[in-house]
């Protein structure tokens, strides 16, 4: 963030003079309450938004566990406080309703004509959130009732351009536990023990002011249980997921929960604003508190499935151990997953039995890369050595699902290293390769340079904000390239030493997907787990009902489970899908046709065919 216009002074008794009148000036304007709100803003994009696919749970309901943290932060401060998560209350009334998601204000304006708040706290954390999320700025600040606080990850990093635009009167950066604790002194007049701590941004007498002080990491060590008394999770699976991890393994009908044993991370990816956002240092809780939390969840809300939020789950591997154990112990009947992506180092063989013993049902590896130089230049912790070893692993426990975690398009990557992700990850036999396209993130290093494009996602309200997964921008799983774009398996004529633009890396992206995860994925050959295939695309698909090629695969995977009636209505799916000249010239791009005009009758005909759109790709070498 430019710091130009701010004015900082490092005298801790002389910056406290313009707070405090500033303060002092609100409480004159509004009426102080005891009342509290925090408010989670949508998170998905409005332009592509598809209801039938919300009905179908197919975007993501995470509970706002952020949020949260912010609540059990205040708890003893006497204070009326509720959480509103609005991306669950738009896409409940979606699905129960046929409720107009473009009217989501109106629930804001509902729960807060209610409750009287006197301070108004919001979170966004993706550049999928600022078009929402800057509404409900110009609507709070509209309405001028209201003390209003911005936070997360977008305000902490365009902090200064929404309070030139006048559209909050606080923004705080980063963690906001001890933030939040000192401006609430501050508004209320008590002192509760919290000195004076940098990250907060407000305008005052024409003038732009960060205070400053020191930095302190907040005590994360307590566990949720007063928070869900507003967030009700156990209905939550109801309408989203949180992943396919979420809806596979018969869970689909089952109540999920977010938990969470440590915040930061070890890495220093380039690509990651993690480290930027939390700091060096890697804080957690105590097993204690985690398992009290996760007790009060199975037992009070009935939750059967968690899924891990931290960015490095195994920094406190011994911890993360305990817990496993614990739940071992306990004979909990539960499920849980982790798909941020694990640092493969940390992975042994005692783990992955604790895993498996403890209800795991799969997780990610963090690889981003097959290229050597490319894991050097983005500081990826992993080698391709270590990758080789913990695929062996993996081998022996294939009841667990494993996927990778790739990305296409880093600042100045070829195509020849591209094409090593590909390679890599058909070489270690993973389920599944989540090809994903780089986005650029405020806060990482290796984005240093795009401050045109951010300003221009703000200035826009969100509109240009592009999605890591092509196939979400656009209402029927197209993906928008030019016409002059080469496409399909002509992707591999590329010349090697280019740089892809943007358009490009779209159209890469769709050819990997297809021939890593589909074409050559392992568990539609002899011997593979087709379950595995068949349960994770399912539930994928919830979120890409409109996409005939999944439909394609899933027929396929159901003739090899010999299960006629279910290939047959995914099939139908195809006709009824495929039928346009977008996806017709698609198909022929990889041989698909084929495969649906003499479409495979026995599980022998299915390996059949599946070898014949495997020499039909013949990858270069």
């Amino acid at each position: 963030m430019d710091n130009s216009n701010l004015v900082i002074d490092n005298e801790t008794n002389m910056l406290s003079v313009p707070l405090d009148e500033y303060c002092n000036s609100l409480k004159g304007i509004y009426r102080m309450s005891n009342r509290v709100i925090f408010v989670q803003i949508p998170q998905f994009i409005f332009k592509s938004f598809n209801p039938e696919i919300a009905k179908k749970r197919g975007y993501y309901a995470f509970p706002p566990t952020g949020l949260q943290y912010l609540y059990e932060s205040i708890n003893r401060r006497g204070l009326e406080i509720r959480i509103l998560d609005l991306n669950f209350e738009v896409l409940k009334k979606v699905v129960e309703e046929n409720f107009n998601y473009e009217n989501w204000l109106d629930l804001l304006k509902e729960i807060l004509n209610e409750f009287q708040p006197s301070i108004v706290a919001v979170s966004c954390m993706y550049d999928s959130g600022i078009y929402a999320l800057m509404q409900a700025l110009e609507f709070l600040k509209g309405e001028n009732r209201y003390v209003v606080i911005t936070g997360g990850v977008i305000p902490t990093y365009e902090g200064e351009s929404f309070i030139k635009k006048g559209l909050c009167h606080f923004t705080v950066q980063r963690e906001g536990e001890w933030k939040i604790n000192f401006l609430l002194d501050k508004l209320s007049g008590e002192n509760k023990g919290f000195p004076q701590t940098p990250g907060i941004l407000f305008q005052y007498k024409g003038k732009y002011y960060e205070t400053s002080g020191e930095d302190i990491t907040p005590d994360i060590d307590t566990n949720l249980i007063d928070s869900y008394s507003d967030v009700h999770v156990e209905e939550y699976y109801r309408y989203g997921s949180l992943n396919p991890f979420s809806r596979i393994a018969g869970i689909y009908n089952t109540p999920f929960a977010a938990i969470q044993l440590g915040r930061g991370c070890r890495g220093i990816c380039t690509f990651c604003s993690v480290r930027d956002f939390i700091g060096k240092k890697v804080h957690h809780r105590s097993v204690e508190k985690v398992i009290e939390e996760m007790e009060f969840l199975i037992k009070n809300r009935g939750v059967k499935h968690f899924e891990w939020l931290d960015d490095d789950l195994l920094f406190f591997k011994e911890d993360f151990e305990r817990i496993l154990e614990t739940v071992i112990s306990r004979k909990w009947d539960i499920t849980w997953s982790a798909n941020n992506g694990l640092i493969a180092m940390s992975i042994d063989e005692k783990l992955i039995k604790l895993m498996r013993d403890s209800g795991c049902i799969g997780f990610k590896i963090g690889i981003e890369t097959g290229n050597p130089e490319m894991l050097k230049r983005i500081r990826k912790p992993g080698s391709l050595d270590t990758f080789r070893r913990v695929s062996r692993l993996f081998d022996k426990y294939p009841e667990i699902f494993v996927g990778g975690n790739f990305m296409l398009g880093f600042p100045g990557e070829s195509f020849k290293q591209m094409l090593d992700s590909l390679r890599l990850f058909m070489e270690l036999g993973l389920d599944w390769g989540a090809f994903t396209i780089c986005q650029a993130i405020r806060g990482a290093t290796a984005f240093n340079e795009f401050e045109d494009r951010f300003s221009s996602q703000m200035d826009s309200k969100g509109n240009n904000v592009r999605n890591f997964m092509p196939v979400r921008e656009s209402v029927k799983g197209h993906i928008p390239t030019a016409k002059t774009v080469c496409k399909g398996l002509d992707v591999f004529k590329i010349d090697p030493e280019s740089l892809p633009n943007e358009d490009l890396v779209k159209e890469i992206w769709f050819t990997f997907n297809m021939v890593g995860n589909f074409i050559n994925n392992k568990n539609l050959g002899p011997g593979g787990k087709v379950d595995k295939f068949i349960s994770w695309v399912e539930m994928a698909q919830a979120a890409y009902p409109a996409i005939p090629y999944m439909c394609l695969f899933l027929a396929v995977a159901y003739v090899i489970k010999e299960d006629k009636d279910k290939a047959k209505e995914y099939f139908d799916k195809v006709v009824i899908f495929g039928n346009t000249d977008y996806w017709q010239e698609r198909f022929a791009a990889f041989g698909l046709n084929k495969l649906v005009d003499k479409f495979p009758q026995s599980k022998v005909e299915a390996f059949k065919s599946i070898e014949l759109l495997k020499q039909y790709v013949n990858m270069p070498d």
